[in-house]
């Protein structure tokens, strides 16, 4: 379930999913749709859909039987995704480097940092976490 809202220069779309994994491709769509309105060129669109995958496939897995809540923020220069994360999946959101050896799991977070120039995992002031991911257009297609 989503719900749009004009934004000064943009728009934001609030979203609302069930943290299962049939919600994925949903929410891929979601947000893909919007960043299609932007100058972005299809390797960017492919990789902002691996990347909206990665990190709601995490969300389920760590909050099943939850809702997965956010907001898709689109402006001339960027597009921001942001997904309310519950307290006790924020440390698996936190990683940043590749794990060594053989290991068939923790890949996705720091593919989330190959690419989108910027994520970001913050505490809010209400104990409650952030995750955004940032992807801004190219300078040279603004």
């Amino acid at each position: 379930m989503s719900e749009a809202m004009p934004q000064e220069q943009g728009t934001r779309i609030a979203f609302s999913f069930p943290a299962e994994p049939e919600s994925i491709s949903e929410v891929r769509h979601l947000i893909v749709s919007e960043a299609q309105t932007l100058p972005f060129t299809a390797d960017d669109l492919d990789d902002i859909a691996l990347a909206i995958s990665e990190t709601f496939t995490n969300l389920v897995q760590y909050a099943p039987g939850y809702r997965i809540r956010g907001s898709c923020i689109v402006t001339p220069g960027q597009l921001e995704v942001r997904f309310e994360v519950e307290q006790n999946i924020a440390p698996y959101l936190g990683q940043r480097q590749f794990p060594s050896g053989l290991s068939h799991s923790g890949r996705g977070v720091p593919l989330l940092n190959l690419l989108i120039p910027q994520v970001d995992l913050q505490q809010r002031s209400d104990d409650t976490w952030e995750l955004r991911l940032i992807k801004p257009v190219p300078r040279n297609m603004r």
